[in-house]
């Protein structure tokens, strides 16, 4: 079953990089309905596994609703491991909400570890894709679509900072241009 655990994050990872790349967003209904897949997997999974292995039980409702309960309380770990992961990169604007909400979903399908590698290696991953950016120019970047150029936000249009940022842009690139590279090497590694 490991397999199929494997081909829905692979699922959900494809999705959300079409998804970002496209539009610099990755939609909740996305991340929700994988997340709960996920959880819904790996219960049903538990169950499987401990009503296939295991000799007959006198109480075999009983069996399956403690698996189900391992495989929830395991896939909720992983789901919690990727936010948390996520949620300090999001709250320094180095990350959108999608992302994290992503690496929550992400989570419940593989579990803590490997969500913590894949966390690891996608920021990694970000970070030689900025070197390569500085490295190669802003302009050439944003000329090559390897960063998106967007106006700067000012939510203080009063201030003396305002006008001096007014012509300041903001680069960036979609994440997932990172987590693919970043799950691939937690996966082989």
């Amino acid at each position: 079953m490991m397999y199929f655990s494997a081909a829905g994050a692979a699922v959900l990872l494809t999705a959300a990089f079409v998804s970002d790349i496209r539009t610099m967003r990755i939609p909740n209904r996305l991340n929700f309905a994988a997340l709960a897949a996920g959880l819904l997997f790996h219960a049903a999974d538990s169950v499987w596994i401990r009503l296939s292995v295991t000799p007959p039980d006198p109480r075999p409702w009983l069996a399956a609703l403690q698996a189900a309960g391992h495989g929830l309380l395991a896939a909720c770990a992983g789901a919690g491991a990727g936010f948390a992961l996520l949620l300090p990169l999001y709250r320094l604007g180095a990350v959108g909400g999608g992302d994290v909400k992503l690496f929550a979903a992400l989570g419940s399908w593989i579990g803590v570890r490997e969500t913590f590698e894949c966390a690891v290696y996608a920021i990694l991953a970000a970070g030689a894709y900025g070197l390569l950016c500085l490295v190669i120019g802003r302009r050439r970047a944003v000329r090559w679509k390897l960063l998106r150029e967007d106006a700067a936000e000012n939510s203080e249009g009063d201030s003396d900072e305002a006008g001096r940022d007014a012509g300041m842009r903001k680069c960036r690139f979609p994440f997932m241009i990172a987590v693919i590279p970043g799950a691939i090497a937690a996966w082989m590694w």
